[in-house]
């Protein structure tokens, strides 16, 4: 072992004496040129991986201003077809959506205070001349033109008649009276003559124009009824021109009072009449009711219809020729509006008029003074009624209804409208028999009359 381990060692000073110096030299060039190749190497590997991280870096932003820009647009594309959708279904979802119409309320009336007599005496000794005459005149008809604001045509129209083009003593037309706005319907009130055949009903304004309207309710006792034009329809030049009628007090109204008329009373609509109340003492009766009566000295047409106003311009009566007596049809008459209220508000509040078939009178005084018990006297009982069923006989006295005394046919209507169509009421009275009166009492299902 040793002399192999020698020889090696032997081997090697050999080698390192016989190694040439120019080899040597080229050898640690070689060396060196491969160390800086390497270092090259290595800095572009390293460079080659700082600018791809760059890059990259730069993409993202770019990349995410990208996706920022089709997102704006995207938005901005959205809403602009969200609006023009929502402005194409607006009205069918505004239909949808509605809200209920406002309820229609209107106000009790309150006491008139009675004028003192020297006050009274002083406006009777004013005298009139020449201009005062004129200056009234000019006040009245100021005062009939704002009325007018509230007045409208009602036309029903039939078959291919052309309502625009007839005459105004052949068109199948009433005066109405703008009620109330609920929200959704401007409400009319006017007769129903009219529906008769009819196949469109228009309405037309102050202003002359003219829109498409329905029949909302109606009360078939008294032939009147609410119309509806649907507010959304009318133009808003219109609104600026109608107004809401301003309705008075028939009990304040007097014998002798000066008295406006509007409407078709004279066989034409638009017409504007003056004159003075002529009576107020008539009524007339109808089934579960009656109704007071304001009489004036204006000339009218028999078929007339219309308004009277005071000279505050508020409605004192609505008029209806056909209530008048033939002696007397050829004055304006009408229902003094204090007993049609309740019937307005209901049928502007989409409600039956409660009906019950009873026509009576009051029991007064000079009756009872007869043996008759105070009460409202059956004069007579409509066929196919209400009354009529539940066994109400003509003579019959009605002393309750509900449980509610009546002494009065007034109040006998007041304690009715308290009620729905529908509902079942006992109504106790008398009825004759032969040994005097005895107790009666009936239940009955109140009705309606359309």
């Amino acid at each position: 072992m040793y002399t192999i381990k020698r020889t090696v060692k032997e081997m090697d000073a050999s080698m390192e004496e016989h190694k040439d110096p120019q080899i040597e030299q080229e050898i640690s060039e070689k060396e060196q040129d491969a160390s800086e190749k390497e270092q090259d190497t290595s800095g572009e590997e390293y460079s080659f991986l700082q600018e791809t991280i760059k890059d990259e870096a730069g993409g993202a932003v770019q990349k995410l201003k990208k996706d920022l820009l089709r997102t704006l647009c995207l938005g901005l594309a959205f809403g602009i077809i969200a609006c023009f959708g929502f402005y194409a279904v607006k009205p069918l979802m505004e239909r949808i959506f509605e809200s209920s119409p406002k309820e229609v309320t209107i106000p009790e009336e309150e006491e008139e205070e009675e004028e003192d007599a020297s006050q009274q005496e002083q406006q009777v000794a004013q005298t009139l001349d020449e201009e005062s005459f004129r200056q009234m005149q000019q006040e009245m008809t100021a005062t009939a033109l704002e009325a007018s604001r509230a007045v409208v045509e009602i036309t029903g129209v039939t078959g291919s008649q052309d309502w625009m083009n007839e005459s105004y003593d052949n068109k199948n037309s009433v005066t109405g009276l703008i009620i109330a706005d609920n929200g959704q319907e401007l409400l009319i009130f006017g007769k129903t003559s009219v529906l008769a055949d009819a196949q469109e009903i228009h309405v037309t304004f102050y202003d002359g124009t003219s829109y498409a309207a329905s029949l909302k309710k109606r009360d078939g006792n008294l032939g009147f009824g609410i119309y509806a034009v649907n507010r959304a329809e009318i133009q808003q030049s219109t609104w600026s021109q109608i107004k809401t009628a301003v309705l008075g007090s028939s009990n304040a109204v007097s014998k002798g009072n000066p008295v406006i008329v509007i409407g078709k009373q004279f066989g034409y609509e638009g017409g504007i009449g003056f004159g003075t109340v002529a009576a107020t003492r008539n009524f007339v009766e109808t089934a579960d009711g009656e109704y007071r009566l304001i009489c004036t000295d204006i000339a009218a047409a028999a078929d007339g219809t219309g308004i009277m106003v005071n000279l505050d311009g508020e409605v004192t009566a609505v008029i209806d020729q056909t209530v008048s007596e033939e002696d007397s049809m050829n004055l304006v008459t009408g229902y003094g509006i204090t007993d049609i209220k309740d019937i307005i508000e209901k049928l502007s509040n989409d409600e039956t008029i409660p009906y019950i078939g009873i026509q009576g009178i009051d029991v007064t005084e000079e009756i009872a003074s007869q043996g008759i018990p105070e009460g409202v006297y059956v004069k007579e009982v409509d066929a196919e009624s209400p009354a009529m069923a539940a066994g109400i006989q003509a003579g019959d006295i009605i002393t309750s209804i509900g449980g509610e005394e009546v002494k009065s046919l007034t109040a006998y209507h007041n304690a009715l409208m308290d009620r729905d169509s529908g509902d079942e009421v006992r109504i106790r009275g008398q009825r004759r028999g032969s040994g005097g009166y005895v107790d009666i009492t009936f239940s009955v299902t109140v009705g309606s009359k359309e």
